[in-house]
């Protein structure tokens, strides 16, 4: 008998924190969804980026590391969201970009559609920051 792989969904922010030795793919509910690929279910990636270099290399990565990324919404006028950290006395100081692209990630049917097979999810708080993510979100 085959285990059932369960359809684990991070909805709301994909970013790159960029840090002082690199930038990392990052935002809690992508990571969510990695570390469900990661435990033998299928990690699903429901966000938004920009038509950009750095929304690019963030579906490199999804597709690197096996996460599904056909619910990634790709933002024309938007760019990828990143977060920069810098150190002060070695404590870790965030500027988190604003009006980006996953401030505005839409209802589409491929969504709704993705809920009707959803097991668990994980949402965003800081996607909703904006109302148009907020109400997606809910």
């Amino acid at each position: 008998m085959t285990e059932r792989r369960f359809n684990i969904v991070g909805i709301g922010e994909i970013l790159w924190d960029l840090l002082p030795t690199g930038k990392m793919p990052g935002g809690a509910p992508a990571n969510f969804a990695y570390v469900s690929q990661q435990l033998g279910d299928r990690g699903i990636a429901a966000s938004r980026i920009g038509n950009d270099e750095l929304g690019n290399a963030l579906l490199k990565e999804l597709a690197d590391k096996k996460i599904a990324a056909e619910h990634i919404q790709i933002d024309a006028e938007n760019q990828t969201g990143i977060v920069r950290v810098s150190f002060e006395n070695n404590q870790p100081n965030y500027e988190i970009v604003e009006n980006v692209a996953w401030d505005n990630v839409e209802l589409s049917e491929s969504w709704r559609e993705l809920a009707k097979r959803t097991d668990a999810v994980c949402f965003g708080s800081l996607a909703q920051r904006n109302e148009v993510s907020r109400k997606t979100i809910r």
